[in-house]
């Protein structure tokens, strides 16, 4: 594919790609670094006000509700009070299992009542036409999945120092997964737009 065909890595969606995945992981990373420093609670606690100021700088960055940074940050808030009230990280090793998997099932549900939620979130940041939105929302769909199970067997294989290697490898396979999507999904947005009709 030529660059005009699927300009993906051009300088303006790259950026706009490549700040959206700031915020979306910045927690995480500030998570996994802070984890080598103090017990697990503490970095938890780190993620739960990460996450927060990411949604509040989403917010005022993208000039709308982020409804999937939203959502991303209740069901931190609610794991991480989990963890550090109970004592078990296994809460928040859950957090991203539900999230994964609501996520798989919220998009499937889109797709039934013919509804392209990753249209609805990110077309302002990436205009696509609907086709696009519809195939890159397959294979969300499908790499949702399999990180939820991965997560899964993951939690319950490796000890907790492992699991934080893991989440490393998984920030940096779901960057580059999301590139590739784009890449493969890409289509200009035409003039009708399916997720607006």
């Amino acid at each position: 594919m030529n660059q005009q065909s699927n300009p993906v890595f051009t300088k303006k969606i790259f950026s706009r790609t490549a700040i959206s995945s700031l915020f979306e992981f910045g927690p995480v990373i500030i998570f996994l670094i802070s984890s080598q420093y103090v017990r697990i609670y503490e970095s938890t606690m780190i993620l739960m006000v990460a996450t927060i100021i990411s949604t509040i700088a989403t917010y005022r960055i993208q000039k709308r509700i982020p409804y999937l940074a939203l959502y991303m940050a209740l069901i931190t808030i609610i794991f991480g009070m989990l963890t550090i009230h109970f004592h078990e990280v296994k809460f928040i090793q859950m957090r991203d299992t539900l999230y994964d998997a609501t996520c798989a099932l919220t998009l499937l549900v889109g797709l039934r009542f013919n509804i392209k939620f990753l249209a609805l979130a990110f077309n302002a940041v990436i205009p696509m036409s609907d086709r696009a939105w519809e195939k890159l929302t397959y294979l969300w769909i499908g790499y949702f999945i399999i990180v939820a199970v991965a997560n899964e067997i993951a939690r319950y294989m490796l000890t907790l120092q492992d699991w934080f290697v893991f989440k490393g490898i998984i920030v940096f396979v779901t960057v580059c997964f999301g590139f590739m999507s784009l890449f493969l999904s890409y289509e200009a947005q035409g003039k009708k737009d399916l997720t607006k009709g």
